[in-house]
Formats: structure tokens, sequence, C-alpha cells
């Protein structure tokens, strides 16, 4: 799971709806039916680079999210039947908790896909360790990864209340629900051994944790 750049919100006409907004005045979440909720979608895959939040498995191809669809503050590709289709996942409140009175906020919300987000996480308490935008989230003191089992682990150097915390939001999380993580990379590890290119479009920690892993062997 990366670290997630939210600085930029390109909808800045949700912006500033979300800047008029406070605790007495703040709407009811109200999924898809509110006029923001495209922008704000668009605007947090541009953040992921079409990713997953937290599997970084592909929502959408780069094509959609580039910032030449903008204009006029709000997303202005029309998207056909199929392209809309095309982009997966839902708006993710990463501490449900605040999703009643604060379900707008942009600092709580991510893009993510749909079975980690109604299936795994759901409604289940956070721990902040592993918030992707933290101004301190660094998915390498935090996480370690091994491709022979095709998981992500806590990084052992943690301290033993850490690794409690980062195991719980792993499992939260879903970081380790995806079947095809392990072929994906066991066939860019055989590309990588024989000095074939490899440029990785998805599961990039994941990725990047194993060519560490291979220094360190």
């Amino acid at each position: 799971m990366r670290k997630i750049d939210k600085s930029q919100i390109l909808s800045k006409d949700y912006e500033k709806w979300l800047k008029s907004l406070d605790k007495d005045n703040h709407p009811i979440y109200n999924s898809s039916a509110n006029k923001y909720y495209h922008d704000i979608k668009m605007s947090l895959l541009y953040c992921q680079q079409g990713l997953c939040a937290y599997t970084e498995g592909l929502l959408c191809e780069s094509h959609f999210i580039m910032p030449e669809h903008w204009d006029k503050n709000s997303y202005q590709l029309e998207l056909k039947k199929q392209e809309k289709q095309s982009i997966k996942g839902d708006l993710e409140h990463f501490d449900e908790s605040l999703k009643k009175n604060s379900g707008w906020l942009w600092d709580n919300l991510f893009v993510v896909d749909t079975h980690n987000n109604c299936r795994i996480k759901g409604k289940k308490p956070i721990k902040n360790i592993l918030k992707p935008d933290n101004s301190d989230y660094d998915a390498f003191k935090y996480l370690s990864f091994d491709i022979e089992t095709g998981v992500f682990t806590a990084n052992i150097r943690l301290s033993s209340e850490e690794k409690e915390d980062v195991e719980y939001m792993i499992e939260t999380l879903g970081l380790n629900c995806i079947p095809d993580r392990k072929k994906q990379l066991e066939e860019w590890l055989d590309r990588y051994n024989v000095g074939l290119p490899v440029d990785p479009y998805r599961y990039i920690t994941a990725w990047e944790m194993t060519l560490e892993n291979l220094k360190d062997t």
C-alpha cells in the first residue's frame, strides 16, 4: 500500500463546496446521488494513479485520469456506458465513524476495490497507523512483503504494539485478498531475472519490496 498525496483536489467546485460545510450543515452521505460524487471519485483516482488505495489493484486506465479532462473545475470527459463500467471502485470512508456526520470529507475518502470496501472492511473500526495519506506514512517502515507466500506482514522492526496494529489493519483493509498478485509478481520477476524490462502498473509496493529483498539475498 503506497503513500498517497491528496494535496491537490482537481475538482475545485467540490473543494469550494467542502469548505462551505461545517458540522451543522454537512449533508448526509448519499453516495452517487450527490452531484459531486463523480468529480470526487475521479479526483481521488488521479491522486491514486488509477489504483485501489489499499490493494494497488488497477481500477481504471491512466487515460481516464489525465488532468486535461478537467475544465471549469469539474471532470469534463464524456464517458460512454462501457467506459463508465471500466472505471471500478467505490468511494470508501477510511474511518467509518465519520461517515454519518462528515461523509464528504476529502481527508477521509479513498477509492477502493468494491470487494475490499463492502465484503472485507465494511464498518470495522480502524487504526490510523496504515492511513496511506498520513504525512508520516511509509510502506517500508510498516510493511514487509514475501513473494514466496505472496502476502504482506508487519515489519519485524516495529514495536510489539505497532506490529499488532499493523497486522490488524492488513486484515481490515484486505491487503492480502488479491488472488492474482503473486502470479503477476512471479511473471515480472521471471522477466527481471533474464534482463527484460519490467514496468509495473499495479501492485507497485509489493514489487518494490520484492526487488529490495533480492538485494539482501
